[in-house]
């Protein structure tokens, strides 16, 4: 995601952060601001500015919340975009943060924060459980309560090191069209929904291929879709010519050496391939991973928006079953904030308010990196997310239920 954000709010003699100067706004933003929130995004992005994109075009159901000063100066904008997240084989209601940018006259007041505060109160009426953003300054995020929790990785491997035996016996290749991309989208989800933290796509375009596509590999058995890979030949045939496979799935072993056999294909002419990976599925297993190299590789934060629907909306792990009292602060979210008690069981969770002793109290930060699987019990008491409130052992053996979870890989970038 990128953004252009604020550092921390600047703090007073005594520590306590300074709000945004009297006055300010923060409002959902309407078709009649498009063209200074627009202009407010190239700058801090670096886009031309000649080139506005229609006021229509904005992703379906998306929200632009503005800060506004009192002469009505545009000071800062985020945006909502309205998604859901596989969790445990289960959708998830999600609301996710993209196009943060600041006036540079305005950072350091707080303004970054006061969006992101109205943001969840957004994302909180419209249902939201969690919330999920990419990075580029991770301390604001941090201190507004999204919690680093996994990752969006892209690898380099040499096309010329790739298998290729030809298609395994029962298996065939074919080029794909358009009018395969639905079968695609299928097959995608099931590898996505037994994962944490993938996006939900939405529906393909109809009739032709997404941007930055420019082909598709079709492999089938009996004719039934068992792996695909779309993607961009790049410029070029050269030494330093990039072969990108936008996305790469296979439900097995033979069928992703197939593919990968097919990709093959094209050394002679693109030396270098491009494709973003996840862990443990049977593309990554075909890959000779010695000679793979990271290229890219983006941080994902999450967010709990409302503990009730978090706990409840995914799935969990069916041999799990626990309880544990927490104590949650959440300053940007106080309908999250006080005492609950956290419960999963048959692979289903719960969270109910309680008058019990907690055993730990939680940060936002803290339950979203226990909630993604991405930290230990002991981690988040080491980094903050978690403190003790009592017997240590009980606290973590506690808490065990809450970190339980796959962790989260990604293949979406927005």
């Amino acid at each position: 995601m990128p953004d252009e954000s604020s550092p921390a709010p600047t703090s007073t003699s005594d520590g306590r952060s300074r709000a945004p100067d009297q006055g300010v706004v923060v409002r959902p933003l309407t078709p009649e601001d498009h063209a200074r929130q627009w202009r407010l995004h190239a700058l801090s992005f670096g886009e031309d500015l000649s080139s506005p994109p229609a006021v229509d075009s904005e992703p379906p159901g998306a929200v632009r919340y503005g800060a506004l000063a009192a002469d009505g100066d545009l000071l800062g904008a985020v945006t909502l975009l309205p998604r859901e997240h596989w969790w445990g084989g289960r959708r998830v209601p999600a609301a996710d943060v993209t196009d943060v940018a600041v006036q540079p006259e305005a950072r350091g007041a707080g303004v970054a924060t006061s969006l992101l505060r109205e943001l969840l109160a957004g994302a909180h009426e419209r249902g939201a459980a969690v919330s999920a953003l990419f990075p580029t300054v991770s301390g604001l995020y941090r201190r507004a309560g999204w919690e680093v929790t996994g990752t969006l990785t892209t690898v380099e491997v040499p096309t010329h090191a790739l298998a290729r035996g030809g298609p395994v016996a029962g298996l065939a290749v074919r080029s794909g069209r358009p009018a395969d991309l639905a079968e695609v989208a299928a097959l995608y989800e099931r590898e996505a929904r037994a994962r944490s933290g993938m996006l939900v796509r939405p529906a393909p375009p109809e009739g032709r291929f997404p941007e930055g596509v420019d082909g598709l590999t079709l492999v089938e058995d009996d004719g039934r879709l068992v792996a695909a890979a779309s993607w961009h030949r790049g410029r070029g045939y050269g030494r330093d010519a990039v072969f990108t496979v936008r996305d790469v799935v296979a439900d097995s072993a033979p069928a992703a050496r197939t593919l990968l056999g097919v990709l093959a294909g094209w050394a002679p002419v693109a030396r270098n391939l491009h494709l973003r990976l996840l862990r443990g599925d049977a593309v990554a297993e075909a890959l000779p991973v010695e000679l793979a190299r990271v290229v890219d590789r983006k941080v994902v934060m999450h967010r709990v928006v409302d503990v009730e629907r978090a706990m409840a909306c995914r799935g969990w792990p069916a041999a799990v079953r626990g309880s544990v009292v927490v104590e949650l602060v959440d300053d940007l979210a106080p309908w999250n904030a006080g005492t609950w008690e956290l419960s999963v069981a048959a692979g289903t969770g719960s969270a109910r308010r309680t008058d019990a002793r907690p055993v730990a109290r939680l940060t936002p930060g803290g339950l979203a990196a226990l909630y993604a699987g991405s930290v230990t019990p002991l981690g988040a008491v080491r980094t903050g997310g978690a403190v003790v409130l009592g017997d240590e052992g009980a606290a973590l053996a506690g808490l065990d239920v809450l970190a339980c979870g796959d962790l989260v890989e990604v293949l979406d970038y927005f």
